[in-house]
């Protein structure tokens, strides 16, 4: 425990609990910029190193109860055996860390496990926590870790959707008096004054009445309106970004949040995965119900639990009906950038391989991802047995309402528009359709309308829209360029403006064939470029239907033309001509917060080039780069070792300008310093005065003795030191100079 008077017990019980407040402002704005749940055993963790260190428990046995408590939480979190059945989840556990190490050495972040992330989040914590110790009990200044409270919390405030309007209020007021409480105590430590209650209420309270009146103060103040509103177009325009009203330059592939769409982006060639097949189609990953006006979310929150299956089960999802006269097909995936979740086709059926034990289907989003055990896996490979979707255009044609689905209210989700949705978008949408009398015809006169009215499908200049501002009104209204982002989005929100029952996809194209295999069998290409979104229309006698509204693209959708035509009937058209025009067409996915990637077009190169004219200069200097550096560490090292020969001069120049009252306080203690660092170092408990006496016979002279009688004067007596220092400083230099040789 620490050992001190009852009142300096409590002294330091309020230290610890003020550092403790500070690390809580550290944790909670984990649970809204990731996806970190259980939140409190980490804050409880904390709270127990800090308490076991200020009990002063020792380190083997505080060491155990941390250890304890950690075992003990991630077996609750992550493993369904009781915790006394060892031999149920231990194994599993150890198997897990062992596959996360092999995992972390080979730098894939992406792919360790959730028990091994906790058990580092634990372990940093843990170092925090100690480092908090160190710095209240031996150094007792708690200004770094103050600051960079300060610089993460504001950080997250401006680049994250964490809100730290009432944080930084917190953090200035415990910081301040935090603080505060560790300067009296190394004034108490220094001078070796007894603590007592008198003495803090002396500086305590002066220091809390200034404290809350300064805060009050600046809280009810008027306060300007901020010079920068957003850094973030800014930083992403020095990047390369794209200036003012855009979202800066992403990197194309598959995420996870479509809550903002919009900007610009460029392609990016890496191999997702190729697949053999001879059925090729659009691959699905998941589906989004809910337009903000901005972007896409889900209805309800993802559950990430749902339907189960394993291999060669059923899988729970019907997207259309399926003709049981045609033979099943398959579809052989090799992934070469691993993800887990699994990409699927349209109508699936079973799968055949992949190497998890089971398979879990959301039932909001309809993702299905890939389980062993508690944990997420990725798959290496797997294959899909599906039924080739083919729709009768009879059945398509017919529908003009939904039927029994209106009363069920089942699909409502799929027809919610926000209210803030301007009119013109209903307008136009009615405008669009006024001529169709079913509803696969209205969807066909959507889809065609973005290639017969000057939209222009574009990667380059896309804007974010403000405040106020809807996504899709921009792009309709405004615009009129984008990608299938754009493209999609605006089909779905017509489509439903109009009550017709649509959602918006995602997942990738067909990719592009790169030969055959055995058994006559395409082999296809799916890179990050393929990621595309479309839009799904739901037809109560047929199912989910897909539709392709972007230029440049075509969605392999086929039809059963089971009606009778004739010259005057409409011809049916899936692609207009002026829509093949580039089906290679990269098509970007509007989430890629991890892999943004912004490019450099005011200097005329993209970031993907520098990049790698960065790498060709490292690779084609490796060795000069290698010398290079290990001869700076060197002489870093070098200059450092022998810096109590260059040192002193320093010293002798800095304090040759310096006009403080306190100056040769301060030159004598540098003075010690170098003594200690050339070698005459002082005894734990040895006076300055026997220290004196050493030095001078040291060096067979007599002016460390004057020099430290004249620090004792001022030190004691409170004699003026300016005067002092002018006699002293020949002295001083003479000495701090022998120091040198």
């Amino acid at each position: 425990m620490i050992r001190s008077s009852g009142f300096s017990k409590l002294i330091f019980f309020v230290l610890y609990f003020l550092s403790f407040m500070l690390l809580w402002e550290w944790v909670r704005p984990i649970d809204q910029i990731t996806n970190t749940g259980f939140l409190h055993f980490f804050v409880m963790f904390a709270g127990l190193s800090l308490l076991l260190y200020y009990f002063g428990l020792d380190w083997r046995i505080s060491g155990l109860f941390k250890i304890g408590f950690i075992i003990a939480v991630l077996q609750q979190l992550y493993f369904e055996a009781a915790f006394l059945q060892f031999g149920s989840w231990i194994p599993d556990f150890i198997a897990s860390i062992g596959r996360s190490l092999a995992l972390t050495i080979q730098q894939d972040w992406n792919a360790v496990s959730d028990v091994y992330r906790s058990l580092l989040f634990f372990i940093l914590l843990w170092l925090t926590t100690y480092l908090i110790h160190y710095w209240i009990s031996v150094r007792k200044q708690l200004f770094l870790f103050y600051l960079f409270t300060v610089i993460y919390v504001a950080l997250l405030d401006t680049f994250s959707p964490y809100s730290a309007e009432f944080s930084i209020v917190r953090i200035i007021l415990i910081g301040f008096l935090l603080m505060g409480m560790l300067t009296l105590q190394r004034i108490l430590d220094q001078e070796q004054l007894k603590q007592s209650a008198n003495q803090y209420q002396k500086w305590i309270v002066p220091l809390v009445v200034m404290i809350a009146f300064s805060s009050v103060a600046a809280y009810a103040a008027p306060k300007s309106e901020p010079i920068w509103d957003d850094p973030v177009p800014f930083i992403t325009g020095i990047a390369g970004g794209n200036g003012t009203g855009t979202g800066g330059v992403n990197r194309l592939g598959y995420g996870v949040d479509d809550s903002q769409l919009g900007g610009s982006f460029v392609g990016d060639d890496t191999t997702v995965f190729t697949v053999v097949t001879n059925a090729p189609q659009y691959w699905r990953i998941e589906m989004k119900d809910r337009y903000t006006g901005k972007g896409w979310e889900s209805s309800s929150a993802i559950t990430g639990e749902g339907p189960g299956f394993t291999i060669g089960e059923e899988v729970p999802l019907e997207l259309s009906v399926v003709n049981e006269e045609e033979e099943p097909v398959t579809a052989t995936f090799d992934i070469q950038l691993p993800y887990n979740h699994v990409v699927y086709p349209y109508n699936p059926l079973q799968l055949e391989e992949g190497d998890a034990e089971r398979f879990v289907l959301d039932p909001v989003n309809e993702k299905i991802t890939s389980f062993n055990g508690p944990e997420r896996v990725e798959l290496d490979t797997y294959e899909w047995t599906f039924e080739e979707p083919r729709y009768s255009l009879t059945a398509l044609r017919e529908t003009t309402e939904l039927g029994e689905f209106s009363e069920t209210g089942e699909l409502d989700q799929y027809l919610q528009l926000p209210q803030e949705l301007p009119d013109r978008v209903y307008d136009l949408a009615e405008e669009i359709t006024e001529n169709e009398d079913n509803w696969y015809g209205k969807a066909k006169a959507i889809e065609r309308y973005f290639s017969q009215n000057d939209f222009t499908y574009d990667q380059e200049n896309i804007p974010v829209p403000g405040e106020g501002e809807d996504y899709v009104d921009q792009f309709l209204f405004d615009t009129k360029r984008g990608y299938c982002d754009n493209f999609s989005t605006s089909m779905t929100v017509l489509l439903r403006a109009v009550d017709i029952p649509a959602r918006w996809v995602k997942g990738y194209t067909d990719g592009e064939m790169i030969g055959q295999v055995e058994g006559g069998l395409n082999e296809y290409e799916v890179t990050n470029n393929n990621a595309h979104s479309w839009v799904e229309v739901f037809f109560p006698s047929v199912g989910w239907v897909p539709f392709e509204p972007t230029i440049g693209y075509s969605s392999n959708v086929s039809l059963d033309y089971d009606i009778e035509t004739n010259r005057d009937t409409e011809p049916v058209e899936e692609t207009e001509p002026e829509e093949q025009e580039d089906t290679s067409t990269p098509v970007p996915l509007e989430d890629e917060g991890p892999t943004d990637e912004t490019g450099m077009e005011g200097q005329g190169v993209s970031a993907t080039t520098f990049w790698e004219n960065v790498r060709a200069f490292i690779t084609e200097n490796r060795m000069a780069l290698i010398f290079s550096t290990l001869l700076v560490a060197a002489l870093m090292t070098l200059i450092y070792r022998m810096r109590f020969r260059w040192l002193p001069r320093v010293l002798i120049l800095y304090y040759s300008f310096k006009k403080d009252d306190d100056i040769f306080v301060k030159a004598y203690m540098s003075l010690l310093k170098q003594l200690d660092r050339y070698g005459l170092k002082r005894e734990e408990n040895q006076t300055l005065r026997d220290y004196a006496k050493k030095i001078d016979a040291f060096f067979g002279t007599n002016e460390m003795g004057k020099l430290t009688a004249q620090y004792e004067r001022i030190l004691y007596r409170q004699e003026k030191q300016e005067p002092n220092w002018r006699d002293m400083r020949e002295l001083w230099e003479n000495l701090i100079k022998r120091t040198t040789g």
